[in-house]
């Protein structure tokens, strides 16, 4: 019974964990498109839009 629990509450904690991933990226092509509006950029292929508390959102290359 308790490796059923176990299994059950990391499956839970995953799932939360991919919520808060989902979310995350919803939020930064939402941000990637108001800056792109914001400053006229044509073409962002290679971009993503990032936060970091010292300078805010900014675009970046993607990493991959």
């Amino acid at each position: 019974m308790t490796t059923l629990k176990a299994q059950n509450t990391k499956s839970d904690t995953q799932k939360v964990q991919d919520s808060l991933v989902d979310s995350v990226k919803i939020l930064s092509d939402i941000t990637r498109r108001d800056i792109e509006k914001l400053y006229s950029i044509d073409n962002t292929n290679g971009t993503e839009a990032y936060y970091s508390n010292r300078y805010g959102w900014t675009l970046r290359k993607t990493i991959d």
